[in-house]
């Protein structure tokens, strides 16, 4: 624990594996194709202020955001490269972020008629990229449509009309309809290029893309989970290597001995088969170690995996340590990461626990800490 913190339960974020990372990436793209990371969600759990702050020494072109509010932050924190919010808002929002020389996404002519306003009223020419569902069906102009929106804001001199993006919806399933949706993009960057209207930057891969179809990777890419050492594909793992970032840790606060046939936790989903030692962690579905995770994860204690027991509840779980030796209160107990030479992946978690990896991590609540090495 960091001197000052008495939580005994943190995440330990590797800034030195961001950049590893981030230059693992570059070896995917060509040398003209730029980088805007996506750092929403607190960036994906890791702290997005820090996190960012990194990405930026490092050289990216961008920084992709959910909201203005994650937008702003990364501004109060006096981080001044372009921003990118990713989501449609609504226009207070959209004059927060203009305020603040944010990039929006433009995907409706409502939006447009109210950024165009805010740049009069202001007296800011605000840049936009233009959103295009190629067949994600969430927000973006029907790739149908979008010669003609792009037209429109393009002859509205208020904006800077900027880029030009889409979304995959299965990269990692479906090549069919990816390749449709790459098709798409493709003619209608076609059309545009050929009716004379300039786009700075063109971007569709996330970071299955990134890795998997160097056709979309246009003259930007968009990764996200891979920046934090995870990976979105199990079979990426045997083409190159990635440093996890976060570590998710724990102390010992409790042990009890415990008879055979006593019950563990709510429920009574966990009996004991023989006399054991049970470990209290403080750790909990609040922190975002969730109930689902009950009579099915375990923990790393002295190098040695111990089965978590029982209901996760609130704030604490409990561990069978009974096998391992000379455990004491306050041992360090790991839930995501390595301890000597036995290591618990969040991809593994996130198999146990019926999701994906980005859930487990962008879920650990603000009331773990994060520590910085």
């Amino acid at each position: 624990m960091k001197k000052g913190n008495y939580r005994p339960t943190w995440a330990e974020i590797d800034l030195k594996a961001v950049g590893h990372n981030l230059n693992r990436i570059r070896k995917l793209v060509d040398k003209n194709v730029g980088i805007m990371t996506v750092v929403k969600a607190n960036a994906y759990g890791h702290g997005i202020c820090r996190i960012s702050k990194v990405l930026v020494k490092s050289g990216i072109n961008y920084l992709g955001v959910a909201t203005v509010d994650e937008a702003l932050k990364l501004r109060d924190a006096g981080i001044k490269v372009p921003v990118l919010v990713m989501g449609s808002v609504l226009k207070d929002e959209a004059e927060a972020a203009i305020k603040r020389g944010i990039t929006l996404t433009l995907c409706d002519r409502r939006l447009l008629r109210d950024i165009s306003a805010i740049a009069v009223k202001t007296k800011r020419r605000p840049r936009v990229h233009v959103k295009i569902d190629t067949g994600m069906g969430r927000i973006g102009v029907w790739h149908e449509e979008a010669f003609e929106f792009i037209k429109s804001v393009y002859k509205d001199k208020n904006m800077e009309l900027e880029g030009v993006y889409t979304h995959f919806s299965s990269a990692g399933r479906d090549k069919s309809f990816t390749r449709s949706q790459i098709k798409y993009f493709e003619n209608l960057l076609s059309r545009l290029e050929k009716e004379n209207i300039p786009v700075k930057y063109k971007h569709a891969a996330n970071s299955i893309a990134a890795c998997n179809w160097k056709r979309a990777h246009m003259n930007l890419v968009r990764p996200g989970i891979l920046v934090y050492g995870i990976y979105p594909k199990e079979s990426f793992r045997r083409r190159f290597k990635l440093k996890p970032v976060m570590k998710l840790k724990t102390r010992i606060v409790y042990l009890k001995n415990t008879p055979a046939g006593r019950s563990i936790s709510y429920g009574r989903t966990y009996v004991t088969k023989k006399p054991t030692k049970i470990a209290t962690i403080p750790i909990g579905y609040a922190d975002g170690y969730g109930r689902i995770l009950s009579n099915k994860a375990k923990a790393l204690v002295k190098g040695k995996f111990a089965r978590v027991v029982g209901i996760v509840t609130m704030d604490q779980a409990l561990l069978d340590v009974g096998h391992i030796k000379n455990v004491k209160i306050g041992d360090e107990a790991v839930l995501i990461g390595s301890q000597g030479n036995a290591k618990i992946p969040v991809e593994k978690v996130a198999k146990l626990a019926g999701t994906i990896p980005y859930e487990i991590v962008s879920g650990i609540t603000d009331r773990v800490p994060r520590i910085y090495t």
